[in-house]
């Protein structure tokens, strides 16, 4: 059995940031959690080829439903946790929740560590970095490896409209969990937490680098947690973000920078912060490591921008879809259950079916594809993670996921490498990393 010990508590607890999710009285009628869901242990998986996308009640219900499968323990620990991570496609070491770590001797870059989308750190109140690791299902594995796409001239070979499949019942997954590092005297009885192992950081020819020589053990908890799936008519993928409730405040609306976000404290913010001290980037800048402590200053303040991703006012039955469905799971979860206290914070996907096509820079939530055809995105349109988006939250034009998952040519990291053409395929994150890390092999060997 999964068990999740408290660490010493702190005597002031944060209220909970979406406290309509609990009292709502009409989800029954809005958007429910399934009874065949529950209890969590017989949650089955969500069949992907049979998806419905008639209202966007079923884009949350398939959110919500593979929420809870891979977090339903197998072994002791959640499914998800069982998943291969990209880096394995390509026999590359996986260190736990360092990302991308090679064989290479000496210290790495610390840029693996910057959130997706900016050149920006996530610093715990604690000093600490915020990890991240990445996951992906047998579907997406076994597309990659049948199809040889671990080899980078097979991919610029390949037809540029081929898409990720739906194996039976079971669609490709890609995923992103953050991770906070847990101090003594941090509040953790409602979170997932686990033991692990993380590389020391180090000071080198002024850059804050990982040295993978060296490492120490570690609680972590997890905070954040990204959904992208493959379902029927839905090539580009429903992408889901999940966020632990004691996270960050939502800002709300017509607060300026000047004014006070929130009163109460949360995990990754001090109570009577200010907007405009919210969501800053300071890796650029002034980041600092104390190498003997291991901690880094200045520590990040975060808020959600927009509740559920949307502005008010916008897309408002989305907003409900959420609000509901979160209380309709909460009322069939079992009272000690520690995902209670996760919430879904929105979703986004494709208003038109089977509309993905390569060379999509999706810039925007309306707009005409290479064909002609004219595509809308839709659900959650500025939707972020307060723990995996933090700072691209202060960029208008990077404000939901879409404005990263594109389908346009990608350019290399290194003059060396070659581009990555514009395929359908781009969208995922995943395979772009294991395009370019797959040249970079070749390259050293």
């Amino acid at each position: 059995m999964i068990s999740y010990q408290p660490l010493k508590k702190i005597t002031q607890l944060s209220v909970i940031t979406t406290g309509l999710l609990f009292t709502h009285a009409s989800f029954a009628d809005q958007c429910p959690a399934l009874e065949e869901w529950f209890p969590h242990s017989q949650t089955p998986r969500p069949n992907d080829a049979a998806f419905s996308s008639s209202s966007n009640c079923e884009f949350h219900q398939w959110s919500w439903q593979m929420f809870l499968w891979l977090t339903q323990e197998e072994d002791g620990m959640p499914r998800f946790l069982s998943f291969n991570s990209p880096q394995s496609l390509l026999g590359m070491e996986h260190r736990g929740f360092l990302p991308r770590m090679t064989k290479s001797p000496g210290t790495e870059s610390f840029d693996e560590y910057l959130q997706a989308g900016t050149d920006g750190i996530f610093v715990d109140h604690n000093g600490k970095a915020v990890y991240y690791s990445q996951y992906i299902n047998s579907t997406f594995e076994n597309f990659i490896t049948s199809n040889q796409l671990t080899d980078p001239a097979n991919v610029r070979s390949m037809d540029p409209t081929t898409a990720f499949p739906i194996d039976g019942t079971k669609g490709a997954l890609e995923l992103k969990a953050s991770w906070k590092i847990v101090d003594s005297d941090d509040e953790v009885s409602d979170m997932f937490t686990m033991e692990t192992t993380v590389a020391k950081l180090e000071n080198k020819n002024g850059k804050i680098v990982i040295n993978p020589d060296k490492s120490k053990s570690v609680t972590v908890a997890l905070v954040g947690f990204h959904i992208g799936g493959i379902v029927e008519g839905h090539p580009e993928m429903i992408w889901a973000t999940f966020e632990h409730k004691r996270n960050a405040p939502d800002v709300p609306h017509g607060t300026t920078l000047g004014q006070v976000v929130s009163t109460d404290d949360y995990t990754f913010y001090t109570a009577g912060t200010k907007l405009g001290d919210c969501n800053v980037n300071a890796a650029a800048s002034n980041l600092t490591l104390n190498q003997r402590k291991q901690t880094l200053s200045p520590i990040t303040q975060a808020c959600r921008q927009y509740a559920f991703g949307n502005a008010k006012g916008v897309n408002t039955s989305n907003t409900e879809s959420i609000q509901t469905i979160n209380a309709s799971v909460y009322s069939q979860l079992d009272s000690s259950s520690v995902w209670r206290n996760y919430f879904e914070v929105g979703a986004i996907w494709f208003l038109e079916q089977n509309a993905l096509e390569p060379g999509m820079n999706l810039a925007t939530d309306s707009f005409t594809a290479p064909s002609g055809r004219s595509v809308n995105l839709t659900g959650s349109l500025k939707l972020s993670n307060a723990t995996i988006e933090t700072f691209t939250q202060r960029q208008t034009t990077m404000d939901n996921c879409f404005r990263c998952h594109n389908t346009a040519q990608e350019f290399p990291p290194k003059m060396t490498l070659e581009p990555l053409p514009a395929t359908n395929l781009n969208i995922s994150h995943a395979f772009q990393n294991i395009y370019f890390w797959s040249q970079e092999n070749q390259n050293n060997n």
